[in-house]
């Protein structure tokens, strides 16, 4: 096999990969043309690529599908694991999303930890004491010891079902305080240090 043969194998890789991800993660029907369009491919390279995803996840090892509807593309269950997800599935409820103030908080607490309820009250300059029950309750957060200063309050961080939350492989990640004091209004009652 020559070079340009393995690059052209590559290429057709990734762009049936691009294709499943785009069918998996679009909440409606991806349209064919706009899938053509996007990969810059000619449509019957793109019709190729679909039919060979669609085979493969035709085989019985996988438990899901290349559909077609409403003219668009879209990967979902097989119809013969519905049962079984249900009853997988009973017993899984997802958290209701996190309401604005707790996302506010917990933004707060991963930029600026360990931080106490006080200076993420400076840092929001609003009360903060029911996001901070919520996110332990979540377990977004958790006690980090307690503050050097008069009455040692508590102090909070992070903890790793933070970073699942908000899709995160580390702290790394979050953009620098810096990143956020040109905002007027924003983190300005935190100390940058």
């Amino acid at each position: 096999m020559s070079d340009d043969d393995v690059f052209l194998q590559a290429e057709r890789l990734r762009l049936r990969a691009l294709l499943e991800a785009a069918s998996f993660a679009s909440p409606e029907p991806v349209p064919f043309n706009q899938l053509a369009r996007a990969t810059g491919q000619p449509a019957e390279v793109v019709r190729d690529l679909l039919d060979s995803l669609a085979a493969e996840l035709d085989h019985p090892g996988h438990g899901l599908r290349l559909r077609t509807l409403a003219g668009g593309y879209q990967i979902g269950t097989k119809p013969e694991h519905h049962e079984g997800l249900k009853l997988l599935l009973a017993n899984l409820r997802p958290p209701l999303p996190l309401s604005k103030p707790a996302v506010e908080t917990a933004a707060v607490i991963a930029l600026l930890q360990p931080v106490t309820a006080r200076e993420i009250q400076a840092a929001r300059q609003v009360r903060n004491s029911k996001a901070i029950a919520t996110l332990l309750r979540r377990k977004l957060i958790a006690p980090a010891g307690r503050a050097s200063t008069r009455g040692r309050p508590l102090q909070y961080r992070t903890t790793q079902q933070f970073l699942i939350e908000f899709g995160l492989n580390d702290l790394s990640e979050l953009p620098s305080l810096q990143d956020f004091q040109h905002i007027p209004g924003v983190l300005s009652g935190a100390n940058s240090e």
